[in-house]
């Protein structure tokens, strides 16, 4: 696990090694050091843009550094600071600093240092900093940016207006969440971290990594049964929404990720399309209403009997009858439970059913169905995505996956980062797949929320495997389930 700040706990940190005795001065002359150490910089001249505050005073002790050393560097920058290093290492250069303006000319430079804005950012990029940001944006020269990309936020990796396209991001101390989400990965280009010795080493998300994956495959013994490798029912379609294909991969998917039996219970209106996709799972042909899932205790039972983990909410519609249902799995379900789609749509009039549960529940929204379970404009969400993750699992004692370019995997104490995927996954029908697989390694017997991280880094793997088959234009839901077994079977190799 790779371990993740957000920018409260960045800069708690920095303010209490302050107050030990090391000054700020320091800390930015340690920053320097270590850029100008580790920026991979092509020959040529180097522009330094240098903000009012600490990021910036990084700016100015990096110039004072390469001048010292006698390398070709100019500095530019916005005006006087307050901040007390940052006032020591501008002093000491003010006679040599370009003032920003629009007529300056960035094209001659190799190399632009965007020492622009700090983790501090959260207002809106606007009059010379957007300027700024737009000239080393279009210039031709090797960006590096140091901490984060300037205008990207922190927090949530979203553009405050503008941001920075760095091709290398040099993080102090710890790599930021906001590297990881949204316009972050697309902006912060290769991330590393520099050690200044600060004196704690604290984190706030942990980013999966390969090795915290492998564990859920372990060596099968010779002498299984298939009832041992994790009994799996799935509850999903209706006429409207009754993708025969994508149904029936989750199947397929589940018994790629090695459950032994997946029962798909599906309305008979579309048992036989669902029936004509599949080959290895069971069907349970469940009453229909008007096209979809009728409630049915009796069926309901047969359903869920004999399951390790239950699926719910996949194309089923809202209606009275699949809010009853949700109702009845949620008081009725023993084992560990599964909602996405439409289950969180009919959960979203009454979040509080919840409380009933007394088994491990997973939730699997997007952004749009997470800001319906919060009644919180998606926009807001976005904007601290982690921070209501957290809140709405530890208010319900439930495991949340907020899908997104990266995921966010939290039980409301721990909370994981999944950064694999690609563009390609931006389909209908790749959410539905990723529920399964959660569902699948549940039903294997894993910890619910190691399971769900594991299924988030496992499903963006093989979608990165279908894209380099199809390409993200053309690759499609089924090419990522396609390639499920393939990173199964590497994850489960011994090395």
């Amino acid at each position: 696990m790779i371990k993740l700040v957000l920018s409260e706990t960045a800069s708690r940190v920095d303010r209490e090694t302050i107050e030990k005795g090391t000054t700020s001065a320091e800390l930015m002359r340690r920053v320097a050091e270590g850029v100008l150490e580790n920026a991979p910089l092509k020959e040529g001249k180097t522009l330094i843009v240098a903000g009012k505050g600490g990021n910036g005073g990084d700016g100015y002790a990096l110039y004072l550094l390469m001048k010292e050393r006698g390398m070709d560097v100019t500095i530019v920058d916005f005006g006087d600071t307050k901040r007390e290093g940052s006032l020591v290492y501008r002093s000491a250069c003010a006679d040599e600093i370009v003032p920003f303006s629009k007529e300056l000319d960035f094209s001659p430079y190799a190399n632009i240092i965007d020492c622009i804005f700090g983790i501090g950012l959260t207002r809106a990029v606007s009059d010379d900093y957007l300027d700024c940001i737009r000239k080393i944006n279009a210039a031709p020269a090797f960006v590096v940016s140091v901490d984060i990309p300037s205008g990207i936020a922190s927090d949530s990796g979203r553009s405050l207006g503008a941001a920075v396209e760095a091709d290398v991001t040099i993080s102090v101390q710890n790599m930021k969440v906001g590297h990881f989400l949204a316009d972050g990965l697309d902006c912060s280009g290769d991330v590393g971290s520099l050690d200044i010795g600060l004196d704690a080493e604290p984190y706030d998300v942990l980013m999966v990594e390969e090795e915290d994956v492998r564990p859920l495959f372990p060596p099968l013994k010779r002498n299984v049964h298939k009832g041992d490798m994790g009994p799996l029912s799935i509850l999903a379609g209706c006429e409207s929404y009754s993708g025969a294909s994508v149904i029936a991969e989750l199947g397929a998917s589940a018994f790629a990720l090695g459950d032994g039996l997946v029962k798909l219970c599906v309305p008979d209106c579309i048992l036989y399309p669902v029936m004509s996709k599949i080959t290895e799972c069971t069907l349970l042909s469940m009453p229909s209403n008007n096209g979809g899932l009728a409630f049915c205790e009796e069926y309901l039972e047969k359903a869920i009997r004999g399951a390790n983990a239950v699926l719910y909410g996949n194309g089923v519609d809202v209606t009275e009858d699949t809010a009853r249902i949700l109702s009845y799995l949620i008081e009725k379900v023993e084992v560990p439970l599964v909602l996405d789609a439409d289950a969180l749509n009919a959960l979203s009039y009454s979040p509080d059913l919840l409380l009933r549960r007394t088994a491990p529940t997973v939730l699997t929204p997007h952004p749009k169905e997470f800001s319906r379970l919060m009644n919180i404009p998606v926009d807001e969400i976005l904007s601290d995505p982690v921070s209501y993750a957290k809140e709405f699992a530890a208010r319900y004692g439930v495991v949340l996956l907020l899908k997104g370019a990266s995921t966010i995997i939290t039980n409301g104490k721990e909370t994981y980062l999944s950064t694999t995927g690609c563009s390609g996954m931006a389909k209908g029908g790749s959410g539905d797949l990723l529920a399964g697989a959660v569902a699948a390694l549940i039903a294997g017997g894993r910890d619910p929320l190691v399971a769900t991280y594991g299924a988030a880094y496992i499903v963006g793997l093989a979608g990165e495997g279908a894209s380099l088959e199809k390409g993200d234009y053309s690759m499609l839901p089924t090419d990522t389930a396609a390639k499920i077994a393939a990173v199964v079977r590497s994850l489960s190799s011994p090395k």
